[in-house]
């Protein structure tokens, strides 16, 4: 089976930002030449996520998308505050190719449902943030700020039950960490989802991806923190970015020694290790 590698693009405001364990949010730059770099690296697909939309109650990532799918031809995923069908038509109409719901689903499950009947399983995903509380893998909401009293693997199954085309799974305690995936998570989800299963949370180095795949049977992984680190210096050098803040912490040691992947060396990596990929 094909591994599929996708990036992964938070926004607030317009901006993209970058926290660690879903907080901590800093500016990073304008999205746009994030997703123009990684489609001219070869990404095989880009999820942006409204960090803030759920809290706020509304979605601004309509004309944000509209202005990326001019130049960016690969598949685009969108989250954030998406609550009934018009939220979905209105992405969808700008160039998303599939939407991301997770506070949504846990607040109205029906909502989901009528959803895949109305656009297709393909078009619908949920996303799941979870993380163990009491040995136990709980569901979270709201960009990981709300616990709910869900077991993540029972939710997986009655997600899947309705018929979404695909889950994606965000381990919050790895999160932009770099310090690996939850192996543990990842390879009981992959052992009750049925449907294309995404992980994502913790890729620091090319070997984190590779022990994923190799270990688990997700279907593929989503990258973000690591290429970012990668690619900033780049498109800042090219006068192609705006940190809007936090300029501090970017030009600082700890940023430029942090953890970091390439697109093409990942996948030529992975290629090398006889990992099936695009």
């Amino acid at each position: 089976m094909i591994k599929r590698i996708l990036s992964r693009i938070d926004i607030k405001n317009n901006f993209l930002v970058k926290g660690i364990q879903l907080e901590g949010l800093r500016v990073l730059g304008y999205p746009e030449f994030f997703a123009q770099e990684y489609y001219n690296e070869n990404i095989d697909e880009i999820i942006f996520q409204d960090v803030v939309a759920s809290l706020y109650k509304k979605n601004n990532l309509p004309s944000l998308i509209k202005k990326i799918s001019e130049n960016v031809f690969i598949p685009i995923t969108c989250g954030g505050g998406i609550r009934n069908n018009d939220d979905i038509s209105k992405l969808l109409i700008n160039g998303a190719d599939r939407v991301l719901i997770n506070t949504g689903a846990v607040n109205n499950i029906k909502f989901v449902k009528d959803a895949v009947r109305t656009y297709g399983s393909s078009t619908i995903a949920v996303g799941i943030e979870t993380q163990k509380i009491d040995n136990k893998y709980k569901v979270f909401t709201e960009s990981g700020r709300t616990k709910n009293d869900i077991d993540t693997f029972e939710w997986i199954k009655k997600i899947q039950d309705i018929g979404v085309g695909e889950i994606i799974l965000s381990s919050i305690s790895k999160e932009g960490t770099g310090r690996g995936f939850d192996l543990d998570l990842n390879e009981k989800a992959s052992k009750v989802c049925e449907v294309s299963l995404i992980a994502h949370g913790g890729a620091g180095r090319k070997e984190d991806v590779y022990e994923l795949f190799n270990s688990t049977a997700v279907n593929g992984v989503v990258i973000a923190a690591a290429f970012h680190h990668n690619y900033f210096s780049k498109l800042l050098k090219k006068k192609e970015i705006t940190t809007g803040g936090s300029t501090s912490y970017l030009n600082s040691e700890n940023f430029i020694n942090n953890f970091s992947l390439n697109i093409k060396e990942l996948k030529k990596y992975l290629k090398s290790k006889n990992i099936s990929i695009r």
